[in-house]
């Protein structure tokens, strides 16, 4: 699922599945991972220096358009997990992120996946990436950040 990279992996910190996100079977529940790739976004957001909140209040959120997520292995109850996200896309209204979560303790790829997002005004029409996003992206696209990894 390798990709062109705009930016180097950004990682979650390490945490453990807890009981109530995992399945009759032990299993994580398949749309807990879509949760966790949110996380990773605000790690990345973090790490960039980006207030998403204050981008939001200012009247343009960022909209998922599209997700998918391809399981490789199980993560179950008491797995250590972390999260990496990097940005593949950016143009115009729309960006794309990309993710992988692997097992914390043998980096073994548990699921990876993507998202696509449009940049949207208050009354839902698509409208182009705000600036300082853009130019936190751009010209610090390849700079270490906290909790790297390439």
């Amino acid at each position: 699922m390798e990709s062109q990279a705009l930016t180097p992996w950004i990682e979650t910190a390490p945490f453990e599945v807890r009981y109530a996100e995992t399945d009759a079977m032990g299993i994580v529940y398949y749309a807990n991972y879509l949760v966790w790739f949110e996380v990773a976004r605000g790690a990345f957001c973090q790490a960039y220096g980006i207030n998403y909140q204050a981008i939001e209040d200012s009247g343009t959120p960022l909209a998922v358009v599209e997700a998918y997520c391809r399981y490789r292995a199980p993560a179950r109850y008491g797995d250590r997990v972390v999260t990496r996200v990097r940005l593949t896309q950016m143009s115009g209204s729309t960006m794309r992120f990309e993710y992988q979560i692997v097992h914390a303790d043998d980096r073994r790829l548990l699921a990876e996946g993507w998202t696509r997002h449009v940049w949207i005004t208050r009354e839902g029409k698509p409208t182009r990436c705000p600036e300082p996003i853009r130019s936190k992206v751009q010209h610090n696209g390849n700079a270490p950040s906290k909790g790297e990894s390439r």
